[in-house]
């Protein structure tokens, strides 16, 4: 079904795939019929593959690194949820040679106009930190221009990464102290805490 031409099989195949991953069962020996779809036009069908190589990306990154380019692309859909899919799955392939390309790309959606994407590139700061330490002080540039972000989708996960990053530059807090505090009532119960 994944290598057939009509994307309502391939669709169908990929809801099949990410409800056996849902339901705990290995699926990753469908990675490289799975890969060739990152590309495909249909919205549904990437999503649904994104979802996947978000799962599997850390396992078979020799796989995942042919993928990086359309990733790339991603980062410039116009649809939100692609921009931060493909971040999501850039960020989840744990292989240094990628760090300068996860870096800009944390920078640019740290500039996104969609918050979802924003948080997305929060969500990431800490996996690249994990992953190379010696970009400590680019990540906490992003981290403190997302700190000044006002959107309250955004405020919980960069307060996350600053806390995983750089828990001992509280002058970072201190600028955005008291909108921090009013933006807390309004943030979702996992950012509160």
């Amino acid at each position: 079904m994944l290598d057939t031409n009509k994307d309502s099989l391939k669709l169908e195949a990929m809801k099949r795939i990410v409800a056996m991953i849902a339901r705990g069962k290995n699926a990753s020996d469908l990675f490289p019929a799975v890969v060739k779809n990152v590309a495909c036009k249909n919205i549904e069908v990437k999503k649904l593959v994104y979802v996947y190589l978000v799962r599997y990306a850390e396992e078979q990154q020799d796989l995942a690194l042919l993928s990086i380019s359309t990733f790339q692309r991603g980062l410039k859909d116009p649809n939100q949820l692609i921009r931060a899919s493909a971040l999501r799955v850039l960020s989840s392939i744990r292989v240094p040679i990628i760090v300068p390309i996860m870096m800009l790309a944390i920078k640019e959606a740290a500039s996104d106009m969609s918050p979802y994407v924003r948080k997305t590139a929060a969500h990431a700061i800490p996996k690249l930190y994990s992953l190379d330490s010696d970009q400590k002080d680019q990540l906490i540039e992003v981290i403190e221009k997302l700190l000044a972000d006002k959107t309250t989708l955004v405020a919980g996960s960069v307060v996350m990464a600053f806390e995983e990053v750089c828990p001992e530059r509280i002058d970072l807090i201190h600028k955005n102290y008291r909108k921090l505090c009013n933006l807390l009532i309004d943030v979702e119960e996992w950012g509160q805490v």
